[in-house]
């Protein structure tokens, strides 16, 4: 397979490749002054129930957004899933939410009452070991409250 790296904002530099038969890496270079360079990734599984792991910080929500659409249409995105609650996980969670009319979003392990759930604007779906079947492709939900945070962890 051929690997295409696609530019799809050349002021930003982000960017889509297909890293397998229909998963792709989308990614945002940024120079951090002083420390170097650094990148945000997040991964589309396009295919009949399309899924994307990690929204990115809600800075980045239109880069992403544009990237993602290079690749498909952005209203036919079913699924959200991230690995834990960080910004640059799931900043830009809500504006993915309104801008996909039907996406769920894949559990994480917080409770309702825990702070950082208020901020959501619909509850997750997916279960501890739930098998999400999107269509050529399969994503299991595993909670790992081990691994890489803390509770709120999950691959």
């Amino acid at each position: 397979m051929e690997v295409l790296t696609v530019i799809t904002n050349r002021q930003s530099g982000t960017n889509v490749h297909e890293i397998a038969d229909g998963i792709y890496r989308i990614n945002t270079p940024i120079v951090i002054d002083g420390a170097g360079a650094f990148s945000f990734n997040q991964y589309l599984i396009a295919d009949d129930e399309p899924l994307i792991f990690h929204t990115g910080p809600r800075r980045f929500f239109s880069l992403v957004r544009e990237a993602v659409g290079s690749v498909m249409p952005v209203e036919s995105l079913r699924y959200i899933a991230f690995s834990h609650v960080e910004a640059d996980e799931c900043g830009s969670l809500n504006e993915w939410l309104a801008a996909a009319p039907r996406p769920s979003r894949c559990a994480e392990r917080l409770p309702p009452r825990c702070p950082s759930a208020t901020w959501r604007s619909r509850a997750p779906r997916t279960a501890d070991d739930e098998l999400l079947l999107l269509g050529t492709h399969s994503v299991r939900w595993l909670d790992a409250p081990h691994v890489p945070h803390g509770w709120d962890a999950a691959s």
